[in-house]
């Protein structure tokens, strides 16, 4: 699945357009959401990436930069419910509690989310014990792809300057 295609895949399962992708993530303009959906920029790039995981963090990194793996991250550790509370299974799609288009959902006590997947499945999931941890670690690998991103630019860099001295070396050879 090509970049165009994971794009083209979030647009679709938030039942979004990429104008309405580009505001939420915090672009000025959607040109650079447009570029991915048309193909001219063939890959996703990390910044766009964390912005897009910023509105989204369901979705599996490594699935929107590569599209391997999952579109959205499994969630372990987690007790299914239903909208009353009782650890009794799945919410029933119809006629059980969506009334009119309308779910009753009561909130979440302190330290849990609750999270309603696409099919109605409601998950609860403790954030407060480890949360903590979570966040170094989500920290500590934000700042492990800046110095990756650092790096790479040095060597784009590299690459450009070697590439200019390809073209001139070649020019010289040619009027020779």
């Amino acid at each position: 699945m090509n970049a165009a295609q994971r794009l083209e895949a979030i647009l679709n399962y938030y039942g979004i357009n990429a104008k309405s992708l580009s505001e939420k993530c915090g672009y000025g303009r959607p040109q650079g959401i447009y570029d991915v959906q048309n193909g001219k920029t063939k890959e996703i790039s990390t910044t766009m990436a964390n912005k897009i995981l910023s509105v989204f963090p369901e979705l599996n990194r490594v699935w929107l930069l590569t599209g391997e793996g999952n579109m959205i991250n499994e969630r372990n550790n987690s007790s299914i419910i239903d909208s009353n509370n009782n650890n009794r299974g799945i919410i029933q799609n119809s006629h059980g509690n969506i009334n009119n288009g309308n779910i009753s959902i009561s909130l979440p006590e302190r330290g849990q989310q609750k999270i309603i997947d696409p099919d109605g499945r409601v998950t609860i999931e403790n954030t407060s014990s480890g949360a903590h941890d979570y966040l170094n670690e989500i920290n500590r690998l934000n700042q492990r792809i800046q110095d990756l991103e650092r790096i790479i630019s040095g060597h784009e860099a590299t690459i450009k300057s070697k590439d200019d001295l390809i073209c001139i070396l070649k020019s010289a050879l040619d009027k020779k």
